[in-house]
């Protein structure tokens, strides 16, 4: 299902920019059968009967021009949970970030169809306050092609070097959804150079949980669709006493007197020690995988 390979200098881009992206990473043939799930998922249609943790978008009640967002759509949809709870995901990033294993905090299903319109420049690792470490890395997967035109994910070369800023302004639909980024760099003398993620469907871009990046209007008359994959360590756990950015939601799933991230609701991909994927046994298309070997995901060279 996934093709990738994590080159020595992959990472060193990685580190530079503050994101890397590729071409070709989910397979084509996947692509159309992740598109079919998009208009049920938005009409409130579940397959597994459990409902996302965040639904910022519904068909026949919201506004036909935002951009239409679901957070943890692999709670309610198998094939959603075999792609962004994907060990091979998992992999990468810790590599990427230089962590000893992951598990996945959150996803997105994001649509935004024609004339849609902003999301504001903002940092991942901002609203994760109730995590520690507050950190985090991205996988995001285009289902469409993408372009600057269609309101593709734009990112800031260089400014997961800049540190940690809280968030700030409106996220979904601003009219200028570069305020807070333009802001922040003319107080602190920052050079603001623009990444637009031009890629084909099935291809990729990773980022870190610091690096400033948002999407302006779809101005064109195609849809432009992707699957995200937000992942943290695989030792995180919960901050003893922020419920601060997204922690308001999530941390209804802290057990009294612990701070463990239970795997039925934050799983771990992958870790050096060989941690298994929480659901291998229980996936769709894991068997495909296994017989057909086709993942070539990981660094290309020997881990110390």
């Amino acid at each position: 299902m996934i093709n990738c390979t994590i080159t020595d200098e992959d990472i060193k881009s990685f580190h530079k920019n503050g994101f890397l992206i590729k071409e070709n990473f989910l397979q084509e043939k996947y692509i159309s059968l992740f598109l079919s799930k998009f208009d049920p998922l938005f009409r409130g249609e579940f397959s597994n009967g459990i409902a996302p943790d965040e639904q910022n978008w519904l068909h026949g009640k919201d506004n036909k021009y935002l951009t239409r967002q679901i957070c943890n759509a692999w709670k309610s949809d198998n094939l959603i949970r075999d792609l962004v709870c994907h060990e091979l995901i998992g992999r990468v990033l810790a590599s990427l970030m230089g962590w000893s294993g992951s598990r996945i905090l959150q996803d997105n299903i994001l649509w935004k169809p024609p004339g849609a319109k902003t999301l504001g420049y903002h940092q991942d690792a901002a609203y994760d306050d109730w995590i520690v470490p507050q950190t985090i890395a991205t996988c995001w997967i285009a289902l469409d092609n993408t372009s600057k035109n269609n309101g593709t994910l734009e990112y800031v070369v260089n400014s997961h070097k800049w540190g940690l800023v809280p968030p700030k302004g409106d996220f979904h639909s601003p009219k200028d959804y570069k305020k807070a980024l333009n802001e922040f760099s003319m107080r602190y003398n920052k050079e603001v150079t623009i990444k637009y993620v031009e890629v084909p469907p099935g291809g990729v871009a990773f980022h870190h949980g610091l690096t400033w990046h948002g999407s302006g209007y779809n101005k064109t008359k195609c849809h432009r669709r992707a699957i995200v994959s937000h992942c943290i360590p695989s030792n995180a756990k919960f901050h003893p006493t922020n419920t601060g950015g997204t922690g308001k939601i999530y941390k209804k799933y802290k057990k009294i007197n612990s701070l463990k991230l239970e795997e039925s609701f934050f799983p771990i991909l992958w870790t050096k020690k060989g941690k298994k994927n929480f659901f291998i046994n229980n996936s769709i298309i894991w068997s495909d995988i296994i017989e057909n070997k086709t993942e070539q995901c990981g660094r290309s060279y020997n881990q110390k």
